[in-house]
């Protein structure tokens, strides 16, 4: 079994990278993927877990990019010390760290004051709005994550602040100049239609995306077959993953959502294959 779309303590998980990969081992797991938000920091811990419980890693990360449209990019197999990585990661870092700021003066705004030490001290790794959501839940200012966000932190909420990101186009190449593989993440969640969708692969296809999340938790029998229909058209990869995030989400576990993935093996061996020819690339281009 696989499963390309996890989450650890390094981003908004609740497990850390090695209890992440013992879970994977426990539940039959062969080969899975880190991808934390905007940060390859839990990856070097995953790794040596996966040598330990003979689980295979892939290096990964997911990126929020987008303008006017939130896109989120997964990218497989890159070295979290490449240089561009390390770049683009950092500047992310810093992205994250305004918007809590900016949240935290709209909270206070509202009269509801809590400090950055609070949100810092939930974070291990990228600092995210699901740490400032689980501060709201311990001042007892809304009952559940879920709530905080829909009352005061998600989008057009009363404390929501936009973050600064890259476009789908930048970090796609990005991803690509590092050895990497660019995934659109989720795209049943764009919530777009499907001639509007289809046309936003067509783009990202011009900029070297290479692969669509096509079984996701979220994802409805439809959308599947849509994605599976437009991967085969344009010859993308298919891949799945969970979003497993660990306790914030108890109702997605590892593997939830990949259970109509027939053909995973063979996903599978094209997915591997991808990475390493990436990696060969982005090699001889540098040596170059």
């Amino acid at each position: 079994m696989l499963d390309l779309h996890i989450h650890t303590t390094a981003s908004d998980g609740t497990y850390t990278p090695t209890q992440v990969v013992r879970m994977a081992k426990e539940k039959g797991f062969t080969l899975v993927a880190i991808t934390d938000h905007d940060t390859m920091d839990g990856v070097a811990e995953a790794m040596e877990a996966g040598k330990q419980y003979n689980v295979e890693v892939i290096p990964g990360v997911e990126i929020s990019s987008g303008v006017s449209l939130e896109v989120h990019m997964l990218g497989y197999g890159m070295s979290p010390q490449h240089p561009v990585i390390k770049a683009m990661l950092e500047d992310m870092r810093l992205a994250r760290v305004e918007r809590m700021y900016r949240i935290i003066d709209n909270l206070k705004a509202l009269g509801i004051p809590i400090t950055a030490q609070e949100v810092e001290a939930l974070a291990d790794g990228a600092i995210g709005r699901p740490h400032i959501a689980r501060v709201l839940v311990a001042h007892g200012v809304a009952p559940d994550v879920r709530t905080a966000f829909r009352e005061y932190i998600g989008l057009g909420a009363k404390a929501y602040a936009e973050r600064r990101k890259m476009t789908s186009e930048e970090v796609i190449g990005n991803i690509r100049a590092a050895g990497g593989v660019p995934v659109l993440a989720h795209g049943g969640l764009l919530r777009l239609t499907e001639v509007e969708l289809s046309a936003w692969i067509d783009a990202m296809c011009k900029a070297g995306l290479m692969g669509l999340e096509c079984y996701h938790n979220a994802h409805t029998p439809e959308i599947e077959r849509f994605l599976r229909r437009a991967a085969k058209e344009r010859g993308l990869l298919v891949t799945g993953g969970s979003d497993f995030h660990g306790e914030t989400r108890k109702d997605v576990d590892l593997g939830t959502g990949l259970n109509r993935w027939d053909d995973r093996q063979a996903c599978r061996g094209r997915f591997l294959k991808a990475v390493r020819e990436a990696r060969k690339k982005a090699a001889g281009e540098e040596t170059k």
